[in-house]
């Protein structure tokens, strides 16, 4: 029996994935480096420091991972005040999800987005517990962030499900023991079809997710 669900942020309640990936292909651009798909994938479901740190080697960078992440980030704070871009389906998946199990909030964003995220008025009280893989000894494809929200919500792993769209998430769900369900993005770097096949379910979209996709698996 599923008792929990914990969703991943970036790419999946939040279509944030062109705006990071816009900043980090301009930061490029300015020493003529063409920012490509695979480097859009290396970022992505990741830790702030390991995108930093990725970015200061593959563009070549003299700075250090903290002023990488505060330009980065800077980029996103100014479009999340203005308003945030929920993916479709965001807003109602999380209240399905409200009214049936304890959910959780396990991304490896900054906490200063996340937390915009969660105290924005359609998401505000709604989780239970909110991780930042951040604040964590490993980021995302490790499953720490995964099992401390379970831990938060007092919820065995394999009681847990939870809803990534990158491949680095789907794994981390997995090597915490959760069953995974998989929304990728096609738009930006979607998980290879062997990541895929690991994932207990695979939707096309936040408004697949429903009391069907939950007793399906249930009964796997």
């Amino acid at each position: 029996m599923i008792e929990a669900i914990i969703f991943d942020l970036d790419g999946l309640l939040v279509d944030s994935e062109r705006y990071w990936n816009e900043a980090r292909r301009a930061m490029a651009a300015e020493r003529d480096v063409a920012w490509n798909a695979d480097d859009h994938r290396a970022c992505m479901g990741v830790s702030t420091r390991t995108w930093a740190n990725y970015m200061i080697q593959r563009l070549n960078l003299e700075l250090t991972p903290e002023q990488v992440e505060a330009h980065i980030i800077g980029k996103m704070v100014e479009l999340y005040t203005r308003q945030i871009p929920y993916m479709p389906g965001a807003i109602e998946a999380v209240n399905f999800a409200t009214s049936h199990n304890r959910i959780g909030l396990a991304s490896g964003s900054p906490r200063v987005l996340i937390d915009a995220v969660a105290n924005d008025a359609p998401m505000r009280d709604k989780f239970q517990a909110i991780v930042c893989s951040d604040e964590l000894p490993r980021g995302k494809p490790a499953p720490d962030v995964y099992l401390e929200a379970a831990r938060l919500l007092q919820v065995e792993p394999a009681r847990c499900v939870c809803l990534e769209d990158s491949g680095n998430g789907i794994l981390s769900g997995k090597n915490a023991g959760m069953f995974v369900i998989a929304i990728p993005d096609v738009r930006y770097a979607p998980p290879s079809a062997e990541i895929l096949q690991q994932a207990n379910l695979v939707l096309g979209s936040l408004y697949d997710f429903n009391l069907n996709a939950i007793r399906s698996l249930e009964k796997s």
